[in-house]
C-alpha cells in the first residue's frame, strides 16, 4: 500500500488533464501473442492486438478522461484486442476442478502516451471498453485453428466465463533510474482497475543496444537494434478471466478468491529492430503461478509496426 501511495503522489504531481501537445507520429502496429512459442497450450493461450496512433484521435471525447504529463509530446491511440484463456487440458469435456476456466474477452481501447524527454519520464493512460465471454469468439477461433491436420478438437468451452460488459482503466508510469549511451533502465509502476482486472504492478525495464532515447516520442528512421529485459511483481486483487466479471456472477465455473495467488512474478526478454518506417520486436514472457494449484506459464510476443 505504501508503494501505491508513493506512485500516486509522483503521478499526480507530474501530470495535467489540460495539456494537449499532440505528437505528429502516425503508425499502425500488429501484436500477436501465443503460448505456442513456448511449446504449451494452456492458460493465456492467444492474444491479438491491432493499434493505431494518429494526432486526430486527440479529438475523441474519451481522450478527455485520460490525464497526461505537462507540456510534453503526446501520442493518441486506439486499439482493438482479443485475448483467450484455457485450462491445462483442452481435451476434457468435463470441468477440471481447481484449474483455470476457459475465458475470452474483446475490447476497444483508447490511450495516451506522454513522454518527457528532459525529465526522463513517461505516462500511459488507457480506458478499455468491451465484453468478456462468448462474444469474444475465442471458442470458434480455437476450434477453427485445431481443424488443421494433427490437432485435436478442443472440448469444454461450454463452461467458459459468462458474458458481461468490460470496463477497465489503466495508469502506467515509467521513470529513468540509469541512462548511458547504449543502456537505459526504467522503474515501472502500474495500476489497473475495472470489471475484469484489478491489480497493481511494480517492475524494472532495461534497454541495451543501438537505439534512440526511450523517452523520445518522435520516431527516427535510423537503424536501431536493441535488447529488452523486464522483471516485475504484480499484486492481484481481482481477475475476471478466472473469477468472472466483477458485477456479474452467473458463470458456470468461476474460481474463488482463495484459489488465486495474491502476488505473481514475471519476466520478459527479447529483441527489437527498426529501420526507416518499419519496426519488429520479439519477446518471451514467463509468469509464476496465477492459481495456487497451477504452474508457471510462458508465451511469445511478435510485434510489427509501420510508421507513416
Amino acid at each position: 500500500m505504501k508503494q501505491l501511495l508513493v506512485f500516486s503522489f509522483i503521478l499526480f504531481n507530474n501530470m495535467s488533464i489540460h495539456a494537449q501537445n499532440a505528437s505528429t507520429v502516425k503508425f499502425i502496429r500488429l501484436n500477436y501473442e501465443n503460448d505456442y512459442f513456448t511449446a504449451t497450450d494452456d492458460y493465456y493461450t492467444q492474444g491479438i492486438k491491432l493499434e493505431s496512433v494518429l494526432p486526430a484521435y486527440r479529438y475523441s471525447p474519451v481522450m478527455w478522461l485520460l490525464p497526461q504529463l505537462i507540456n510534453v509530446q503526446t501520442e493518441y491511440g486506439l486499439s482493438a484486442v482479443q485475448d483467450c484463456f484455457t485450462p491445462t487440458s483442452i481435451l476434457s469435456n468435463a470441468i477440471l476442478q481447481g484449474d483455470r476456466p476457459f475465458a475470452g474477452y474483446i475490447y476497444l481501447g483508447h490511450y495516451k502516451t506522454s513522454a518527457d524527454y528532459y525529465h526522463k519520464q513517461m505516462l500511459k493512460t488507457e480506458i478499455d471498453i468491451g465484453a468478456i465471454g462468448p462474444c469474444a469468439v475465442c471458442e470458434q477461433e480455437q476450434k477453427a485453428i485445431h481443424h488443421l491436420p494433427g490437432n485435436s478438437q478442443p472440448e469444454g468451452w461450454q463452461y467458459q466465463i459468462a458474458q458481461a460488459a468490460m470496463l477497465n482503466y489503466k495508469l502506467r508510469y515509467e521513470k529513468a533510474v540509469f541512462i548511458d549511451t547504449s543502456v537505459d533502465v526504467e522503474a515501472v509502476s502500474q495500476l489497473n482497475a475495472g470489471t475484469v482486472y484489478d491489480n497493481a504492478l511494480l517492475g524494472i525495464t532495461m534497454h541495451i543496444g543501438k537505439m534512440q532515447s526511450y523517452f523520445l516520442v518522435n520516431h527516427t528512421k535510423a537503424f536501431q537494434l536493441y535488447g529488452i529485459v523486464q522483471g516485475w511483481i504484480e499484486g492481484v486483487a481481482y481477475d475476471g478471466t478466472m473469477q468472472g466479471s466483477l458485477f456479474t456472477h452467473n458463470s458456470i465455473y468461476p474460481l474463488n478468491r482463495s484459489q488465486i495467488n495474491t502476488f505473481v512474478l514475471g519476466d520478459s526478454y527479447g529483441i527489437c529492430a527498426s529501420w526507416n518506417r518499419v519496426a519488429f520486436e520479439y519477446l518471451v514472457t514467463h509468469i509464476t503461478n496465477e492459481i495456487k494449484t497451477g504452474f508457471y506459464h510462458g508465451w511469445g510476443h511478435v510485434g510489427i509496426t509501420y510508421y507513416f
